[in-house]
């Protein structure tokens, strides 16, 4: 009953109070424990369904699956041993293979800088017997001279230093690298030397840029066979002798077609006037005939009145040529087909500047590329020389031509100061002499020409007053004379030219100096002379020194202008200086000087008579 009560979740206290009912509980209890009792068995036998459909895997499986799993892993059990022994023998070989590596290393240790200094990769060898010469390729010199001198430090090297067997073999091979990269050489320039004698040729500064991109060349030669590098340069030299003396002969000629105005006997001194030396009178109808002084053998004519004499005595245009900074020269094509008329100073310039230019980049390249001796510039010097001197001689030869007939002094003048010029941009760029020689040689050739025009001007001032016998002609006391107006010009533009150059030089050891000194006093005396067909000599020479004496100080303001900064402007009669201290500080030439106190001094004697 204990049980039941437990079961039932009641107690007998419970039961007693309802005494009349305790068949009908227990009843119930039956009834409900049979229904739970059903419940329970179904769920039991769901259960046991459940677990007999486990059976059947767990069977099933037992049957089916642990056999070949059995079996795999008694393989794979096997092939664990047998890599299990594997890397056993692995970490032997790997512990043996250390102690190898270390031993080796050590042992090495002493043997990798040498196999470093002594080997010479296979792609440098191909490089140098069949790579392009070019620019990079002239790392292989580099290599070659640095493995040259690691293996002199190893032949010289007599101690227990560790050698290759074949040490002597490499020694053998980095010769024979080493005269394949001079034979590979040589034969380069030699190619790009001919290549201006080919029927394609090049021009020289074409020349010059391929081989300065190759500079190492010549100087690898110079160090290891220098006989080849001397005869390599002779080629050059004359190959290059060869080359502009045939480029400037056909330049020479294009100046000789160049047309230039002729100036004859007619313009000089004296001539142009109303009475002239003679008898040539200056009407502007008059003309004159003369020949080319370029080809004095054929007869050309041209009309020469009394203004082209007169305006050929003023030179301010063409002083241009020196003031103005135009370094460019005629090509040959323009010097053919040009029909302006020029003078000869043109034609002087633009060969001398050619000559000039084409001496500086040679120059520059012997210096760059073929020089031997780098302490040394004589070697530079006489090679200049060789290859330049024909061309020199037919310069000197067409100045020669050029002046050989004319009578124009202002251009004779010109080209003396271009000469000048020209030497001072020579000393500018540190020319070598040779050069300077050739520019001093050109000067012996024009100032002879100019003396004997100066003899020249000289003889026609003195003819002037032989035939000058009109009173009437020299009468004008109150204007200058015809002649002082001519020679005042003259004057004017010998004292510009005087100055018109950069060289500090002494003026009075140019021949200028003592030729403006004696056509001063030609002049003066022909004036003294023409005075005493006057009424008042003494007057009539005081107004045309007057008029000499305003020249030179119109010159003397226009030198200081251009050299002290002033500006030529005239303020209420005055000349405006933008700074005093420098008009006070600029050095006026000799010659001015000297003239300006001549004739000063000579209108003061006058105006006192």
């Amino acid at each position: 009953m204990e049980t039941l009560f437990q079961t039932l979740g009641t107690t007998r206290e419970s039961l007693g109070d309802v005494k009349g009912e305790t068949s009908d509980i227990y009843e119930e209890f039956v009834v409900e424990h049979n229904r739970l009792g059903g419940l329970a068995n179904q769920k039991l036998w769901e259960e046991r369904e459940h677990l007999e459909e486990r059976r059947q895997n767990i069977e099933r499986t037992v049957e089916q699956v642990l056999p070949p799993l059995k079996t795999y892993l008694n393989e794979f059990q096997e092939q664990l041993s047998s890599h299990t022994s594997d890397l056993d023998q692995i970490r032997e070989k790997s512990q043996y293979l250390k102690t190898l590596l270390e031993f080796n290393s050590e042992k090495l240790k002493n043997i990798s800088p040498l196999v470093n200094d002594l080997i010479i990769p296979p792609e440098v060898i191909q490089d140098i017997l069949h790579g392009k010469i070019n620019e990079s390729w002239q790392e292989n010199i580099d290599f070659i001279r640095d493995k040259k001198v690691i293996y002199d430090k190893y032949k010289k090297d007599d101690s227990n230093c560790l050698k290759p067997k074949d040490f002597k073999d490499l020694c053998d091979i980095l010769g024979f690298l080493n005269m394949a990269i001079l034979e590979r050489s040589k034969k380069f320039i030699i190619f790009k030397i001919k290549s201006l004698r080919s029927n394609i040729p090049i021009a020289s500064q074409k020349l010059q840029y391929d081989l300065m991109n190759v500079s190492k060349l010549f100087q690898f030669m110079v160090e290891n066979n220098l006989s080849m590098a001397l005869e390599l340069r002779q080629a050059y030299a004359y190959t290059m002798r060869w080359y502009y003396h045939s480029y400037f002969a056909r330049y020479i000629r294009s100046l000789t077609i160049l047309r230039y105005k002729s100036i004859d006997y007619h313009y000089i001194l004296g001539n142009g006037l109303t009475v002239s030396p003679n008898g040539m009178g200056g009407d502007a109808s008059a003309s004159f005939g003369f020949s080319s002084y370029l080809m004095p053998t054929s007869f050309t004519t041209s009309a020469v009145s009394s203004d082209d004499i007169n305006n050929y005595f003023q030179v301010e245009k063409r002083i241009d040529l020196l003031t103005k900074e135009d370094n460019t020269v005629m090509v040959s094509q323009i010097a053919e087909t040009n029909q302006r008329e020029n003078y000869l100073e043109i034609g002087y310039k633009n060969l001398n500047l050619a000559i000039l230019d084409n001496c500086s980049s040679e120059y520059k390249f012997l210096a760059s590329f073929f020089r031997v001796d780098a302490k040394s510039n004589d070697e530079l010097n006489g090679l200049l020389e060789k290859i330049f001197q024909p061309t020199f001689t037919q310069a000197i030869e067409f100045t020669e031509q050029l002046i050989q007939s004319t009578y124009d002094i202002f251009g004779i003048l010109i080209s003396i100061r271009i000469t000048n010029l020209l030497q001072f941009e020579c000393s500018r760029r540190e020319l070598p002499s040779v050069i300077d020689n050739f520019l001093n040689s050109q000067l012996i050739t024009l100032w002879p020409k100019f003396q004997q025009l100066v003899d020249v001007q000289c003889q026609n001032i003195r003819k002037v007053t032989i035939l000058t016998r009109s009173k009437e002609s020299a009468d004008n006391l109150t204007t200058p004379h015809e002649l002082t107006i001519q020679f005042g010009k003259m004057l004017f533009s010998l004292l510009t030219l005087s100055v018109s150059h950069k060289n500090n030089i002494d003026e009075r050891s140019e021949p200028l100096y003592q030729s403006i000194s004696r056509i001063r006093n030609e002049f003066e005396t022909v004036m003294t002379k023409l005075s005493k067909m006057t009424a008042s000599p003494e007057q009539f020479l005081g107004t045309n020194y007057l008029y000499l004496y305003n020249i030179l100080l119109q010159q003397r303001l226009s030198h200081m202008s251009r050299e002290a900064g002033l500006t030529p402007a005239v303020d209420e009669g005055k000349f405006v200086h933008e700074s005093d201290e420098q008009s006070k500080n600029s050095e006026v030439p000799l010659i001015i000087r000297e003239s300006e106190h001549h004739f000063k001094a000579l209108v003061e004697a006058f105006n006192k008579k």
